[in-house]
């Protein structure tokens, strides 16, 4: 049986992931993997995509996608939508240690301090909608540059740290992996790797943490100096849950610093453990999760074979020989090219991936994801209790069933639409269009008497009144007008009903050759 045969509100685990390609390679990143529990929650109202339910998160595939996707349906299905088991006992939550009882840092005896006045560089990482821009703003205020990252045309933030000189911290784009399927993963990816901060921030969803620690195991593979930042720790502990930050800080081995970037609570902390471990590049206590038990042990010895063949090739191509170890077996096209391996290693390597499947029982790429997300279950079930679900998320799923309802979607786009285009062309745009015109008519008037009152030539006076007050006058009426209907979008976006939007869509633009996020940018063309 594949996915996209599995009825509503039931649940399977799921037993192969076909295809092929960087699109494989994202969906095991994100947890569709081999023995993951899934449940479809809906279909959009054409009938495609679909929404389904894994590892306490959502997750949006098409139907085509579905189809390759092996699995095996629960008879009998209790979900009480974290995931997670929770400990048998009462687990309180427990105050970070900061900086120790005497106020200070303990520099580790292996730590490599680096010269002072060195300008400290971080990379600020984490997935999409953690709240990564909330942090970057109360790191950095009001001193930020912004720009594309060089050769793409990619959002990219600069800014130093408030109260700190000798800081850069620079905004990466939301990712959920370092594999290479988005231009995003790509350009985040390249920047630690050619770039070379001296410490890394990253933000994660402490209400989703199962989906983002997949990017921290990765970035931790990277062995640069990294700070972990547990972001909505209040709504964690507003909704019941809790985590234990020293036992997670221990099976780490980085600091782990509970915040509220949006109340401005634990960033302090954040920056001093952050400016610290950059100091004194303390490095990841671990950055390999393997698990030695019966079915991890396969995974972990093709992993540290690897590991000895390439080794010096890693090091000539300045990548991290862990990561580079763990991409090369999953068939990382950047990372295989740059390590430039002779055709005997090449074969060699083969050899270990091919026994390591046989051993497995997974391919090559779902034995990497499988392996990570192992260590990541273990890790949430020793130190998480997941919170009840939230009266945001119960709302969310309500307002879901109107505006991605089968009968009512389309006919809640065409409402909410039509009040934005009304609001905008008939109301407030119009409004501000007419003082804007007042204002214009009345400096051309005035300026008009002017001129006349110069007795200035007939033909400069044309140009001026003609050309430039009334030409470029009737072009900024629509100022107005196109502000206020860039205000309604980005209020929608904000919102989080534009991706509702692409989910509904996302059949009807492919016929075109779009996807559901093209709505956005068509919208945008209103302007």
């Amino acid at each position: 049986m594949t996915l996209d045969e599995l009825g509503l509100q039931k649940s399977a685990i799921i037993t192969s992931v076909g295809g092929e390609g960087s699109l494989r390679q994202h969906f095991l990143d994100m947890g569709v993997i081999p023995g993951a529990e899934v449940t479809l929650m809906q279909y959009a109202p054409m009938g495609d995509p679909m929404e389904l339910q894994i590892h306490g998160y959502e997750l949006t595939m098409r139907v085509d996608d579905a189809k390759k996707i092996g699995i095996d349906p629960l008879s009998v299905h209790s979900n009480d939508g974290d995931g997670i088991s929770r400990p048998p006992r009462a687990v309180h939550p427990i105050d970070h240690p900061g900086l120790g009882e005497d106020g200070k840092y303990h520099v580790k005896a292996d730590a490599h301090p680096l010269p002072k006045g060195t300008t400290l560089t971080f990379a600020l990482a984490g997935n999409q909608n953690c709240g990564k821009t909330t942090l970057f703003n109360q790191l950095t205020g009001s001193n930020q540059h912004v720009g594309n990252f060089p050769g793409v045309t990619v959002d990219r933030k600069d800014g130093a740290i408030r109260g700190h000189e000798n800081t850069l911290v620079t905004d990466l784009p939301g990712i959920y992996s370092l594999s290479p399927y988005t231009a995003e993963e790509i350009v985040s990816r390249e920047f630690i790797l050619k770039n070379h901060p001296t410490g890394i921030i990253n933000i994660v969803d402490a209400t989703n943490i199962e989906r983002n620690l997949y990017l921290t195991l990765q970035l931790m593979e990277l062995n640069i100096p990294i700070v972990l930042a547990l972001n909505m720790m209040d709504e964690v502990r507003g909704n019941g849950g809790t985590i234990l930050i020293n036992a997670m800080e221990e099976k780490l081995g980085i600091p782990v610093i509970p915040i509220s970037a949006a109340k401005n609570e634990g960033v302090s902390e954040l920056i001093q453990h952050a400016l610290h471990v950059a100091q004194y590049q303390e490095r990841p206590g671990r950055i390999d999760f393997c698990n030695e038990n019966e079915d991890g042990g396969a995974v972990h010895r093709a992993l540290h074979s690897v590991i000895h063949l390439i080794e010096d090739h890693a090091e000539k191509a300045d990548i991290p020989v862990r990561f580079a170890a763990g991409k090369l077996i999953e068939g990382d096209p950047m990372v295989t090219e740059a390590l430039h391996l002779t055709e005997n290693e090449k074969e060699t390597v083969e050899h270990i991936i091919v026994q390591m499947e046989r051993e497995r029982g997974l391919d090559r790429t779902a034995a990497i994801a499988d392996m990570r997300f192992d260590f990541i279950m273990n890790l949430t079930a020793a130190t998480v209790v997941k919170p009840k679900e939230s009266r945001e998320h119960r709302r969310s799923r309500r307002i879901d069933k109107v505006l991605t309802g089968k009968y009512t979607a389309i006919p809640a786009f065409i409402a909410i639409m039509g009040l934005v285009f009304y609001l905008t062309f008939n109301v407030i745009g119009v409004f501000f269009q007419h003082l804007l015109e007042l204002g214009i008519d009345a400096l051309t008037a005035l300026a008009d008497n002017g001129l006349t009152a110069l007795n200035i030539n007939a033909t400069v006076h044309s140009l001026i009144i003609d050309g430039i007050f009334k030409g470029l006058g009737s072009i900024l009426s629509f100022v107005p007008v196109i502000v206020t209907l860039f205000l309604f979008l980005s209020l929608l976006e904000d919102s989080g009903y534009m991706a509702r939007v692409a989910f509904v869509t996302d059949k009807l633009l492919r016929r075109i050759g779009l996807s559901g996020r093209s709505i956005v940018p068509m919208l945008v063309g209103f302007g």
